[in-house]
């Protein structure tokens, strides 16, 4: 059996890095708006969401929220957060998603029997943002360790 929307719905970024929690926050600002485009095609339409991007919701000083929007932030396909704090070894602690809210869809063989798993409006930019965002803080910070996987089980 193949893993479910839910599971897939757990792919995250994390890890630590030496740059403090402010300066990871404007990273990730400034990420949001470079990814963009790709993923399922929207609302049964077969147009590929070429639009879809990534907006800051709201920030606090531990945490950030993101919206994963189609064009013009019509339709909010899926929900993340990014949570920044400094451990006690004086290192910041990242966490990025997994997806908090997000919008599924099922092929279907005689419009009845499910023809494969169902797949996530959205989730192809949303790798595409971790793995952006990943491959920035390791260029910034050479001593940081990030991982971006799905939990087991």
């Amino acid at each position: 059996m193949g893993v479910t929307a839910k599971a897939r719905a757990g792919t995250a970024l994390t890890g630590t890095t030496a740059m403090p929690p402010a300066e990871v926050f404007n990273l990730l600002r400034s990420m949001a708006g470079s990814v963009k485009g790709g993923g399922a095609s929207l609302l049964t339409t077969g147009i590929t969401n070429l639009g879809a991007m990534v907006n800051v919701v709201r920030t606090t000083e531990s945490t950030m929220v993101f919206s994963l929007t189609s064009g013009k932030r019509l339709v909010e396909l899926c929900t993340f957060s990014a949570t920044a704090s400094v451990g006690l070894d004086g290192r910041t602690r990242l966490r990025i998603g997994g997806l908090e809210t997000f919008k599924t869809q099922q092929s279907k063989f005689l419009f009845v029997i499910p023809a494969g798993p169902k797949q996530i409006y959205g989730m192809a930019p949303y790798k595409r943002f971790l793995a952006a965002t990943a491959a920035e803080i390791q260029a910034r910070d050479g001593s940081a360790a990030i991982t971006v996987a799905q939990p087991q089980g």
